[in-house]
């Protein structure tokens, strides 16, 4: 009977976490999440217009180029999580590139927070600003 009744209840608690995981999640949100990009070399430097994304949810890509890829890993009104494959770091507060610094391969931003990140090169790369905003 108490192998019986743990059992179950092992069944109960992995059913309401498996249900819980989602939550959150299924909906697109509707803030925005707007990515500054600026490409740069030895000739000059290139600003583009922002891209601007707006409803997000999981599973979203909202920038893929430059060997670089961003997904939406969780999102809500208060805060957004994103993964990042490709070499991405933050700038020295001086605003030079650490060169060995391990790349950034996840992100959470809260609402009304920017970041800065850096393509990890010398002769050419690019930066983006992400912003994640109420509508």
């Amino acid at each position: 009977m108490k192998k019986t009744m743990h059992i179950l209840s092992v069944v109960i608690i992995l059913f309401i976490m498996s249900f819980l995981s989602g939550c959150g999640n299924s909906e697109p949100v509707q803030a925005s999440l707007s990515i500054q990009e600026t490409s740069w070399s030895e000739q000059g430097s290139s600003t583009y217009d922002p891209r601007i994304i707006t409803p997000l949810q999981k599973g979203d890509v909202v920038y893929d180029g430059h060997f670089v890829k961003i997904k939406v890993k969780s999102v809500n009104e208060s805060r957004i999580v994103l993964t990042i494959e490709g070499p991405m770091v933050e700038p020295n507060d001086d605003g030079t590139i650490n060169l060995d610094a391990e790349p950034i391969e996840k992100l959470e931003l809260e609402c009304g927070q920017s970041i800065e990140l850096v393509s990890t090169s010398m002769s050419a790369g690019f930066n983006l600003v992400i912003s994640y905003e109420q509508k």
